[in-house]
């Protein structure tokens, strides 16, 4: 019988109340409190990140922008367009906001857009995002999808407040930016961002070595009503901002800085250009000063922060997916792992397990893996939790699980899961179909 407590919750197939919480798989492992990596081994680990995708011809997956050249050839400009027009485009739905069909011709002059963009515009520019937008395969807010508008095949990430961008092209409307940011290429709002030619003004933001990181999950911005588009801005798990020296403001109706973190923020101006500003994060808010500890416990304790929340395709409704939630918790640490699973696995570490065999076999290897580490299968990726009477388990952001009568169980969020489970699009289990697992703790 279930306890008065527990008769408004639901949990898995064979997760109980206590795996729901970080303690209860941090005191199963050996040594949580290990440091794994050295902030030296974790600069190490991403140069050698940077140098597989370079080394791959895989550079627009995991990029390090001082490296860009200062120009660009037109022709070299309009071929990363035509890289990245999704073949599916021109048959695949396409739906506007409110899930109305959108007429065949617009297909057209979408692709016009993006592709008739003029010589002039290839002189490079710098730029800094200045709210949370997205990253798009085409210029264009329209869906394009098969089945379900919360798949939008045109979506290929989120990007925060504060990350930086080579500007590569204008669309022909000017709306929008094809830019390389340090981990995707796309097309952003010109709206949400602002940009410069000093590419050094945009070096020393993102390399501050004095920044507030954000550790929950959402970290909202403390709006100011006397500054232009202040509404809104948060950041979330993994994002960084300058931190900058309090002042108490002349404007006797504005926030003061007491009980705050004062942090430097990008800012648009006139006609586009990149500008700052200093705002306000409450100290009570999830936060802290330099990055945290890399080890087993912290891992899984902000892993299990974002428990619950919603599955967003490619950021979708303010969200993540599976890779981004992977990706945001190593961020924490300093770590910097590409946006996709599959980049995530090839690219992510030297170090790794190969899962191989029958389900038996597959465990002796699991065992192998300290809890924290990545986990990874097509398309989809895990964070290894270890095991408990002799069951796996992980916890991941994820579309649900075939229960033990064959039941699709529908989850799309963040949840722990048994790998014995079959995954709710197969007749496997997640055991049986992983590839691969990331050794991160040994560099």
């Amino acid at each position: 019988m279930k306890k008065a407590s527990e008769r408004y919750m639901v949990f898995p197939e064979n997760v109980s109340k206590e795996m729901q919480q970080s303690n209860f798989w941090c005191e199963k492992m050996t040594d949580p409190d290990e440091e794994w990596l050295s902030e030296d081994e974790i600069l190490a680990f991403n140069g050698s990140v940077i140098s597989r995708a370079e080394g791959s011809g895989r550079a627009a997956f995991a990029s390090k922008l001082e490296n860009f050249p200062s120009r660009f050839e037109f022709d070299e400009v309009r071929a990363m367009i035509n890289d990245s027009f999704p073949e599916h485009f021109m048959q695949t739905p396409l739906f506007s906001n409110e899930g109305e069909d959108v007429p065949s011709g617009i297909r057209r002059d979408i692709v016009d857009n993006a592709t008739s963009i003029l010589n002039q515009d290839i002189a490079e520019k710098f730029g800094i995002v200045t709210r949370r937008t997205h990253l798009r395969a085409l210029p264009t807010d329209f869906i394009s999808c098969d089945e379900y508008i919360d798949n939008d095949r045109l979506q290929l990430t989120s990007v925060s407040l504060g990350t930086p961008f080579v500007v590569l092209a204008r669309s022909r409307d000017t709306s929008w930016l094809f830019v390389q940011t340090p981990g995707y290429r796309g097309w952003l709002k010109a709206n949400d961002s602002a940009v410069t030619e000093s590419r050094l003004s945009v070096q020393n933001f993102y390399r501050s070595s004095n920044f507030l990181l954000a550790t929950g999950s959402r970290v909202e911005i403390e709006p100011d009503p006397f500054e232009l588009n202040s509404s809104g801005l948060f950041l979330q798990m993994g994002d960084k901002l300058p931190l900058e020296d309090p002042e108490e403001s002349e404007n006797l109706h504005a926030q003061g800085p007491f009980g705050c973190f004062t942090v430097k923020i990008p800012a648009r101006e006139r006609l586009g250009s990149l500008g700052f500003r200093k705002g306000l994060v409450r100290m009570s808010e999830d936060v802290r000063i330099g990055n945290l500890k890399l080890t087993g416990r912290e891992i899984l304790n902000q892993a299990f922060k974002m428990l619950g929340e919603r599955y967003g395709w490619g950021g979708l409704y303010n969200r993540r997916d599976c890779s981004r939630f992977v990706q945001d918790i190593f961020a924490c640490f300093g770590l910097v792992l590409p946006r996709d699973a599959w980049a995530q696995e090839m690219l992510g570490s030297k170090n790794k397990i190969l899962f191989e065999g029958n389900s038996e076999e597959r465990k002796v290897q699991l065992r192998s893996l300290r809890p924290g580490n990545p986990l990874y299968m097509p398309g989809h990726t895990l964070i290894y939790l270890g095991q408990d009477n002799g069951r796996f388990f992980a916890i991941h952001d994820g579309a649900g699980y075939k229960d033990s009568k064959g039941k699709k169980i529908s989850v799309h969020g963040v949840f722990v899961v048994d790998l014995s489970l079959r995954t709710m699009n197969s007749d496997k289990s997640y055991l049986e179909l992983l590839t691969s697992a990331l050794q991160i703790d040994k560099g």
